[in-house]
Order: structure tokens, then C-alpha cells, then sequence
């Protein structure tokens, strides 16, 4: 008589999905629309009269790991102006097999800003990660966005040896794409990443992407940031555009060299990365 089959019991999976939609009245920045689900929540600090509405997104799950899934969608209406970042970095953990989905969606409406601007994502050994980044845009909006990824705790002496991670890339501007990346590696992650071509070992990157009609006014002074010994950079600027990559040996480097890099392109650096 063969043993019965025992069905693998199925993990519990992370769900959450903010949404918010930010007008300009009475000279100042408000929230039109705001929605909330799952592990999903939205805080908004204190700011003063006029400055652009700060929105802190907050994953309650504490991480995600294979299987969940997070949405983000942001609308910024005519004349609106937002800084918008996340409470904490957001941990990858090690996945048993499934990926963790992490989506966001920005719309500017026409003199729309917003700083799209999270902590860090850190990849735990083995995690599992495809995340997807959807802007549409008007002629005259301005948009600056960064995306920080830490591979493995280095703090912790781990580093992340396998696994995969899948970010893509989709920005247009008055109807039209300007911008579309895929960033990808899998498998034997350390092999792949301590090659010259790609990270040569290091621990952290970041990209950086200013989208202004006056972009290129500012690409002098943020070139000149990135003769930090502490970090290895490049940017370029084109059709109202400026696109920026750091790579640095750790976290704290690869942010102490974001964040001037951020105020040279005329951001608001978010409270809460301080605290």
C-alpha cells in the first residue's frame, strides 16, 4: 500500500497597493485621491506651507520575499508638486522559488514635479525580485527618480552569491518613450556581477534619472560630484534628459554620493532618509 500524498502547504503571500493622487488648491500641494490595501500604507509628514506634498510609502509585511506582490501608483495633477519616498529599504528575503512583483506607476500632468525618490532596495542571498517602473508624463512635467539596490548585507558579511532580480524601465514624455531600460542577472549572481563589465564586485548601484525640460543646465555640476573616491559614476544628459549610474563597495558610500547628486539636479532630499 503506498504512502498517501501530502499536498506542500501553501506559504501565506504578502499583498499590498497604494495609490495617490496629489492637486494644487489654494497655493498649496493636497491629496485628491488617496487609496490603501493590503500591507500597503501611505504617511505624510508635516511640510511647510507651499513645499511640495511628502509622501512616505510603507510596506507593513516588513519586506517581501517569493510570491508577494506591492503596487504603487502615483498621480501628480497639473501644477502639483511631490516628493515621494519609502519608510524603510525595502528587504528582499530569500526566495524558496517564486518571485516577488513590485510595480509602480507615476503620471505628471502639465508643470507637474515629482521626486520619485525610495531607500534602498537590499537583496537578501537568493532572493528573487521582478520590478517594474511605468511613467507617463507631460511635455513640460518634471521628474526626478532613483532606483538604490544593495546586494546582500554587507554588514552581516553576507553577499548575494545566487538568486535573480529583473528591473525594467518605461518613461514617456508627451505621449512619447524616452527612456526604456531592462536590468537583469540570475543564477550564479556573484560570478556574474564580479566581472569588469558589470559591477567588478562591488556591493551597490544606483540609477538616477532627471526628466526636465532644463536638464542639461545641470548636468555640469552633477558631473563634477562624481570625482568621489568613495564611489564610481558617470552621467550624460540628452533630449531634456539626465542619466546618472553609481556604483559603490557599500550602502553608506553609494548614498553619501546620491545624495548630493540629488540636490544637483534639484531635488528635496526626504526627511526620513535621516532618520
Amino acid at each position: 500500500m503506498s504512502a498517501p500524498v501530502v499536498a506542500a502547504p501553501e506559504m501565506e503571500r504578502a499583498r499590498g497597493r497604494v495609490g495617490l493622487a496629489v492637486a494644487r488648491r489654494d497655493g498649496r500641494n493636497a491629496v485628491a485621491d488617496l487609496a490603501q490595501a493590503g500591507c500597503g500604507r501611505l504617511l505624510f509628514p508635516v511640510v511647510a506651507a507651499g513645499a511640495a506634498l511628502e509622501a512616505v510609502v510603507v510596506n507593513t509585511s516588513g519586506g517581501l520575499t517569493g510570491g508577494d506582490r506591492f503596487a504603487a501608483a502615483v498621480e501628480v495633477r497639473p501644477g502639483a508638486a511631490v516628493v515621494a519616498t519609502t519608510q524603510a529599504c525595502e528587504k528582499i528575503y530569500r526566495s524558496t522559488g517564486e518571485t516577488a512583483e513590485v510595480e509602480t506607476r507615476l503620471t505628471l500632468g502639465a508643470g507637474a514635479r515629482l521626486a520619485w525618490l525610495p531607500q534602498e532596495t537590499i537583496l537578501f542571498d537568493r532572493a528573487r525580485l521582478a520590478r517594474r517602473l511605468e511613467v507617463a508624463m507631460d511635455e513640460d512635467a518634471s521628474l526626478l527618480a532613483v532606483e538604490a539596490v544593495l546586494l546582500g548585507r554587507k554588514a552581516s558579511g553576507e553577499s548575494l552569491t545566487a538568486g535573480a532580480f529583473h528591473d525594467s524601465w518605461r518613461i514617456r514624455r508627451g505621449g512619447r518613450l524616452v527612456l526604456a531600460e531592462e536590468t537583469g542577472f540570475a543564477g550564479d549572481v556573484a560570478a556574474t556581477l564580479a566581472a569588469g563589465a558589470t559591477l567588478a564586485g562591488a556591493a551597490a548601484y544606483a540609477t538616477v534619472v532627471l526628466v526636465d525640460p532644463a536638464a542639461e543646465a545641470r548636468l555640469a555640476v552633477a558631473r563634477d560630484l562624481l570625482t568621489n573616491e568613495a564611489i564610481e559614476g558617470g552621467i550624460s544628459s540628452f533630449d531634456g534628459l539626465c542619466v546618472a549610474r553609481l556604483v559603490a563597495q557599500d550602502g553608506g558610500a553609494l548614498r553619501a554620493g546620491l545624495i548630493p547628486l540629488l540636490r544637483a539636479l534639484g531635488g528635496e532630499v526626504p526627511r526620513v532618509w535621516s532618520l
